[in-house]
């Protein structure tokens, strides 16, 4: 088997207007960089360097286009060794600023590629790039063999270099390779915003996936931003960091300033905060809820929120807990809403008795009694439907109580 050392791939680079390139098949291959920026430092704190390349008429060769080109395992490892290296000597003047250098490494080729000789470790010497410095983009999909993608991890991560796995929520991602790997970084898929934008069930889920994958160890990156709706929804997640034509486009240069954009997202973001972002029916509805619990006899509340039922529209549903986390009595549901919508899930109307402790609402409220907490939006059990629970934890005569509203969410 052919080794393909080190020498051999920097003999193959080029000057053009002092910038390093390759030529490769007639084929013109440069560096570009796209930025990454920090939500809390709102700055540049990394580049992808990303492949241009250019037909000998002028004409733009695409990155998948390029690989396609190699005809056999070898050449593909020749060229992602090329394109490794066109990348690092390009990025020589901003080595010594506080950024990444992110790199896309084939999923062929970091498995296979150390059949033909160890490389990567000798190209940060050459090139003085510290392994910390880089970030080794991997697509944990294309590498269906866990062995050789740990294999692989562990060799980029023995020479110092961090881990993001790429195109999370894509193809054949899961979670469970992510919590084998481990990796510093993950970058979700662009069609996780993209679709978060058209379909309020998956807009819904974004903000937990992120939670989820933070929760797991990782940084959490949302690459392919190209409008400023897909930047809004992103900021309604924990986020870390934004990539994407609406921040900053692919250049030769890589521009460290901050684009005005980031700056302008993040202040109409925090204007949405300044005005709440629940609806100001929700703030009235928490409000009345308080001084119906706090001023009336606990057999007297039903009568009472009667009236809130029809005053708002969107709830639908009211029932007590006790101290223990389980129901007393029955739902007192706004007429239509007393089983269930979809009769599928009939066998889980009866309520009465349920136990229902490990619902965040009644952790919530025993977490803070006297005060109103409002859940995020999840499955409704007893009504199939999407919902929001009003809870509040009051001391009554017979004890801890905890009373409960529940809001129709699905059209929200």
């Amino acid at each position: 088997m052919t080794s393909i050392g080190l020498d051999e791939v920097l003999s193959h680079i080029s000057l053009r207007e002092g910038r390093p390139f390759v030529q490769w098949k007639g084929i013109r291959i440069e560096s570009v960089f796209q930025p990454i920026y920090g939500l809390p430092q709102k700055r540049a704190v990394g580049f992808e360097a990303l492949v241009r390349g250019r037909s000998p008429d002028g004409n733009i060769v695409f990155p998948g286009e390029l690989f396609k080109m190699a005809r056999s395992e070898e050449e593909a490892v020749f060229l992602d060794r090329l394109v490794r290296a066109v990348h690092l000597l390009n990025f020589q003047p901003y080595k010594t600023l506080p950024v990444w250098l992110f790199l896309n490494i084939s999923p062929d080729v970091a498995s296979r590629g150390r059949k033909y000789g160890t490389y990567f470790g000798g190209l940060l010497k050459v090139t003085g790039v510290p392994g910390h410095q880089v970030v080794v983009e991997i697509v944990e999909s294309g590498i269906p063999d866990t062995a050789r993608l740990e294999e692989a991890v562990g060799y980029y991560r023995g020479i110092g270099c961090l881990i993001a796995v790429d195109d999370f929520g894509a193809g054949l991602s899961n979670f469970d390779r992510i919590w084998t790997l481990k990796p510093e970084f993950v970058k979700l898929d662009r069609l996780m915003v993209v679709n978060s934008v058209l379909r309020k069930d998956i807009r819904r889920v974004l903000p937990e996936i992120v939670s989820l994958t933070r929760t797991s160890g990782s940084l959490v990156l949302m690459e392919g931003i190209e409008t400023e709706e897909e930047a809004m929804l992103v900021l309604e997640t924990d986020i870390d960091f934004v990539q994407g034509f609406y921040f900053g486009r692919p250049e030769e240069t890589a521009h460290i300033e901050t684009p005005p954009t980031l700056l302008n997202i993040l202040d109409a973001h925090r204007l949405v905060e300044k005005k709440d972002r629940e609806p100001i029916e929700i703030s009235r509805l928490m409000g009345q809820f308080r001084d119906i619990i706090f001023t009336v006899r606990e057999d007297e509340i039903e009568e009472k929120l009667l009236p809130v039922f029809f005053e708002f529209p969107s709830v639908v549903r009211y029932f007590v807990l006790d101290g223990s986390g389980c129901q007393v009595g029955a739902n007192q549901s706004k007429p239509g809403h007393g089983l269930v919508q979809d009769l599928r899930f009939l066998p889980l109307a009866q309520t009465e008795k349920a136990d229902w402790s490990r619902r965040t609402y009644f952790r919530e409220a025993l977490r803070k009694p006297g005060r109103v907490y409002l859940s995020s939006p999840y499955l409704s059990a007893t009504g199939a439907h999407m919902c929001r629970t009003l809870s509040l934890a009051d001391e009554r005569d017979a004890g801890l109580r905890v009373f409960c509203l529940d809001i129709d969410w699905t059209n929200r």
